[in-house]
């Protein structure tokens, strides 16, 4: 009924913590697959991520595959192609998720509705949870997410991980692999149009962030494709708009201009 699309480069310990809490859900097993897409250097991740998936006693849902390709983007496509599920859901590899998280996205998903989570970020332990990650403020307001628009409630759709999507909406649509920043904001708005609705799953459904350094958002970028990659990104969601302009939230492409730019800005003085 679910696919879990887990990308992954070079993985630590953290995946294996990440694969735990998903085998380990109050969902049977057989309501869902793990696809865990392991790209860049093979060995020893290969084979210790299927030593490990084989000495779990439930690893009949959990799938590996490899691909020499580089990219979170090219790996998640490689998820969605595979994906069985009838929904699907995006995890980071160092990321992990609470027992109930799927059941309770489950039961508030339907074709055109897109479900998205409650979220925490921790470093070690998330016990220690807190209220780092981004999209934490914007929980606060969240009871009234199913009475605004795709512009009001554009912070959700920013990132694909912490929801559930049916797989009807993202249909033929994939991450466009050319970006490296900005990839996600414009997957999540490329499929847009196909959502009607956004609710809340519930507040024990949560996504927990690890706060790591080195993780792929973070790793560095020249100036000179920083700047062509902004350029090029605000082209294409130009030209995605006006492609089917009656179809996709106006407002809704015009916050991404800014949020570009402002991203841009933050990666440049980082360097």
């Amino acid at each position: 009924m679910i696919s879990i699309i887990i990308p992954t480069y070079s993985p630590g310990e953290y995946i294996y913590e990440c694969i735990d809490s998903i085998v380990y859900q109050t969902l049977s097993n057989d309501a869902f697959e793990i696809i865990i897409i392991l790209n860049g250097p093979k060995e020893p991740y290969y084979s210790k991520i299927k030593d490990f998936i084989a000495e779990s006693s439930k690893s009949n849902c959990c799938h590996l595959i490899y691909t020499e390709e580089l990219g979170v983007s090219n790996a998640r496509n490689i998820g969605i192609d595979e994906a069985k599920g009838e929904y699907i859901c995006f995890i980071d590899d160092d990321d992990i998720v609470s027992p109930q998280y799927l059941e309770l996205l489950l039961t508030k998903a339907d074709e055109e509705t897109l479900v998205v989570s409650n979220v925490y970020s921790f470093v070690n332990n998330k016990e220690e949870r807190r209220r780092n990650f981004f999209i934490c403020e914007h929980l606060e307001t969240i009871g009234n997410i199913t009475q605004r628009t795709l512009f009001e409630n554009r912070s959700y759709l920013a990132f694909p991980v912490a929801k559930m999507f049916h797989k009807n909406i993202i249909d033929e649509r994939r991450f466009d692999g050319r970006f490296k920043n900005g990839e996600d904001a414009l997957f999540v708005t490329s499929i847009s149009d196909r959502i009607k609705k956004i609710v809340y799953a519930g507040d024990d459904s949560i996504y927990y962030v690890r706060e790591r350094i080195g993780s792929a958002s973070r790793k560095p970028i020249s100036k000179r494709k920083l700047l062509m990659d902004t350029i090029k990104l605000i082209n294409t969601y130009f030209s995605m708009y006006l492609k089917s302009p009656k179809s996709y939230s106006f407002l809704l492409f015009l916050s991404r201009i800014p949020g570009v730019l402002k991203n841009t800005y933050i990666l440049s003085k980082n360097k």
